[in-house]
């Protein structure tokens, strides 16, 4: 008679091991993997992690406000005040030649608003009147696009 194997492992009173299954290699358990994939999978090393006093956000807005103080001027009171963010592409390094054949912009221009400020419309209009751009994205948040999609409704 055999005895079972589990697949879990195997606690002993008072033990200070502990028993663990054998387990198959990974080409076993999934035969549609190879063994150059499984070399290549247990082999990737994450990448190290940013330094402790290492802040992403303080970062980008002190590249992003010298980069408008340099640019537009006019702006740089949003840019102190978070309204306004400035991303170069550049920043993260070339684009990879797979993405090539894209064309994406070499600036993208953030602006934070409220739904209803008057001060919101104004500052969007001295943006886009100062950097005067190809293309402007709005994004509406949930309620807004309700709101948009019941008017569309009603106005059919």
């Amino acid at each position: 008679m055999k005895a079972l194997q589990s697949p879990f492992p195997i606690f002993t009173p008072n033990s200070k091991t502990l028993h663990l299954p054998n387990k198959p290699p990974l080409q076993k358990l999934n035969p549609f993997i190879t063994a150059r994939k499984a070399k290549a999978v247990a082999s990737v090393v994450p990448p190290p992690p940013p330094p402790p006093n290492f802040n992403f956000r303080n970062e980008i807005l002190e590249i992003s406000q010298a980069t408008i103080a340099n640019t537009h001027p006019e702006l740089l009171d949003l840019a102190k005040n978070g309204t306004l963010v400035l991303i170069n592409k550049t920043q993260y390094g070339p684009v990879p030649p797979w993405r090539s054949e894209f064309v994406e912009p070499e600036d993208i221009w953030i602006i934070g608003t409220t739904h209803i400020s008057q001060e919101s419309a104004s500052d969007v209009e001295r943006v886009i009147r100062a950097v005067n751009p190809e293309n402007v994205v709005v994004e509406l948040c949930k309620s807004r696009q309700a709101l948009i999609f019941l008017l569309r409704i009603i106005h059919m």
